[in-house]
């Protein structure tokens, strides 16, 4: 099982990915509303836990992800959509096991990106000098001058792209289909090789989002924390919640939509014979 018939599309429909997911969440944000804010407080809780918190979060984010994606399979059809679908993949063993390895992937990735750079990093400045300037910023960012480290942040970002090409398509593959593991990589790396006009259409659209949402919320937070005092220091730590949540229904709703789109998939009640020949 390779997957379904990859459909080749451009950069123009790239570019449309990501308004048409701000579309869908905005045509059912009600359903949505309550998964996303379950999955924004397994977040919180992860992050009380050092270290092993995040980690744990890293590997549990396909399996999480393709509950979000479910939900948006079943809004768009006028089911009830409660928030615990958004652990739906976990009480399915094969789905679980596959979405873990997935994770483990993700971690695995996320580690050596952040090998190179480092590595990248202590080739230039003495680590004992590194480490002394972490808990100040001036002295780091003395430590930090005249190092050059555009190339170090390029190999590390060129290694995340590459792990994320595999996850984009295989978490709604095996979310829907319930492929295995190495079949759910192959189909993702197909369909993004097969798609690289509108996978830089969907990196362009991304970034022009995240630099105006940025400076959309740097301009509040900064009023908020001006105008108010602490009550809006508070404020602004709400809306940077609020603007967390957004960005991340936002973008498994692209991804949603990049998947039906390139797959052909369209949401529907279906047996699991029916998704079965989805891969076949």
């Amino acid at each position: 099982m390779s997957g379904p018939q990859i459909n080749s599309r451009g950069f123009r429909a790239g570019l449309r990915w990501l308004p048409a997911g701000a579309e869908l969440l905005a045509g059912h944000w009600r359903p949505l509303l309550g998964v996303a804010s379950l999955w924004l407080l397994v977040s919180l809780l992860a992050s009380l836990i050092p270290i092993i918190g995040q980690l744990t979060l890293i590997v549990l984010t396909p399996l999480l992800t393709a509950g979000l994606l479910m939900a948006f399979d079943q809004s768009i059809i006028g089911r009830s959509v409660r928030p615990t679908v958004l652990f739906s993949a976990w009480f399915s063993p094969k789905h679980r096991s596959t979405l873990i390895g997935l994770g483990l992937l993700s971690l695995t990735g996320t580690f050596f990106a952040a090998m190179i750079f480092a590595g990248w990093l202590t080739s230039q400045i003495d680590p004992a000098t590194l480490e002394a300037a972490m808990n100040d910023p001036e002295a780091l960012a003395q430590a930090l001058q005249g190092a050059s480290l555009g190339a170090g942040i390029a190999l590390a970002l060129a290694l995340f792209l590459i792990v994320l090409a595999g996850l984009f398509f295989a978490v709604p593959l095996v979310a829907f289909g319930g492929t295995s593991l190495l079949p759910s990589l192959r189909f993702s790396y197909r369909a993004c090789l097969s798609n690289l006009g509108a996978m830089f259409g969907l990196l362009v659209a991304i970034a022009g989002f995240s630099l105006a949402l940025g400076i959309v919320i740097v301009l509040l937070v900064s009023l908020l924390s001006l105008a108010l005092g602490p009550a809006g220091q508070f404020l602004a730590q709400l809306l940077i919640v609020a603007a967390t949540l957004f960005v991340q229904v936002v973008l498994t709703g692209t991804q949603y939509v990049a998947f039906c789109d390139i797959s052909g998939w369209t949401p529907g009640p279906t047996s699991d014979a029916d998704r079965d020949e989805l891969v076949a």
